[in-house]
């Protein structure tokens, strides 16, 4: 097996009692790849930047670890080594639907472990120059006007304030950072879809299944779908979106997630990881899937959500590091003037106004896959399609996963 380069983790480059006695121009709250990459972003540009996180690195994560091909736009223009080298190449996937299945190509994707990617993107953002604390726990960020911004968390049981003139808070769909609100346009609440799907995944050992590197198995079936792929040092992630009333009429995440695996995927297509196996990996859930909040906040409008903290959707296109890291590249550009950075309320309007632009046409259309995935006859109306005309599902796999065209490379 491949050592991750980043095994034996990233310390931090300045110490809770220090940071505490320096005005940050920004703070990021948050270190999976859309926090990461704001502050690479920001940092790269000479703004003086903190990344913050509760963990330390590398850390378990649920996550597809698929690249896709807008992830591989967005590293290339990030730097040209923003993908780890050990990242691998994912050539094809197989849905499985009904005990059936079809193999359909993939245009120019990647697979790489979170505990190698995520730990990659804070490095560079240190080399870059912006700062990391880990061991942050954040509990809340308020607005204070022309003050700036101000931060309360807990570092190795000790209380911390820190202050700067933007935060961004890039916690995940499990955000547990609280926002003090005293802004009197409106609550900063968020909004979940009712029937959205919560997320729930693992690593498991090599030995677990026979499944062929670059290929992705997608399994369907009426209570959610599951992604499965071979990682760069040979480990299976798995993945899978759920419909809650499944995993409790299962008892648990693990078996509901094994009986979705045997209802779907045959014993043609490859060996799958049995029940034993789904039973024994150490699963982790997530908070429902489908959801949104306010992507800018506070009095002054100087605290902004990014990545999955702000607007997510059921992930079965694998587009979220790509959306995590395009969502990146707008912040920052939003936050920049020519010369430092922008006033809060420009900055906010910038945002808004480019988040919009950048998601709104695809989050639509990941909200139409995954209501049409709730109905059994288009999924098998759609591997039955794949199966007879192969050239269809190539020219319509763009279109699905949101590719530029047919013909397009990273």
């Amino acid at each position: 097996m491949i050592a991750p380069p980043w095994s034996a983790g990233v310390p931090a480059t300045i110490s809770a009692a220090a940071a505490k006695g320096i005005g940050w121009q920004v703070i990021v709250v948050g270190a999976g790849p859309a926090g990461a990459a704001t502050a690479w972003r920001l940092a790269a540009r000479g703004v003086r930047t903190l990344l913050v996180d509760r963990h330390a690195f590398p850390r378990a994560k649920v996550c597809g670890c698929c690249l896709s091909q807008l992830a591989m736009r967005e590293l290339g223009a990030l730097a040209p080594d923003a993908l780890p080298a050990s990242a691998i190449p994912l050539a094809s996937v197989l849905l499985a639907h009904g005990r059936r299945h079809a193999a359909v190509p993939l245009p120019a994707g990647r697979v790489i472990s979170r505990d190698v990617l995520d730990p990659h993107l804070v490095g560079r953002a240190i080399a870059a120059g912006c700062h990391w604390l880990p061991g942050i726990h954040v509990a809340s960020v308020a607005d204070a006007g022309t003050a700036g911004t101000v931060l309360t968390a807990t570092a190795s049981g000790q209380s911390l304030m820190l202050r700067s003139e933007f935060i961004v808070v890039a916690t995940g769909l499990a955000d547990h950072v609280r926002v003090v609100e005293h802004d009197p346009r409106g609550s900063d609440q968020r909004v979940i879809a009712a029937a959205s799907r919560i997320g729930a995944g693992g690593i498991l050992p090599p030995e677990s299944c026979d499944l062929p590197a670059a290929t992705l198995v997608m399994a369907v079936s009426r209570s959610g779908y599951c992604g499965l792929v071979r990682l760069e040092d040979g480990r299976i992630d798995m993945a899978a979106a759920l419909d809650r009333g499944a995993v409790a009429r299962a008892g648990d995440v693990a078996a509901a997630v094994a009986a979705l695996l045997a209802e779907a995927v045959d014993a043609g297509s490859c060996r799958l990881p049995d029940a034993d196996a789904v039973r024994a990996a150490p699963l982790h859930a997530t908070p429902p899937l489908t959801r949104r909040a306010a992507l800018v906040a506070g009095r002054d409008r100087r605290i902004f959500r990014v990545g999955d903290a702000a607007h997510y959707v059921e992930p079965f296109t694998g587009e979220g590091i790509g959306w995590a890291l395009a969502a990146a590249r707008v912040l920052a550009a939003a936050l920049i003037a020519p010369r430092g950075l922008r006033a809060p309320g420009d900055a906010a309007a910038r945002y808004v106004a480019g988040h919009g632009r950048e998601f709104a046409a695809a989050h639509a259309r990941c909200q139409l896959i995954a209501t049409q995935l709730r109905r059994p006859t288009i999924v098998a109306g759609a591997v039955a399609a794949a199966r007879t005309m192969p050239w269809a599902a190539r020219l319509l796999t763009p279109a699905v996963l949101g590719s530029a065209s047919p013909g397009a490379t990273a």
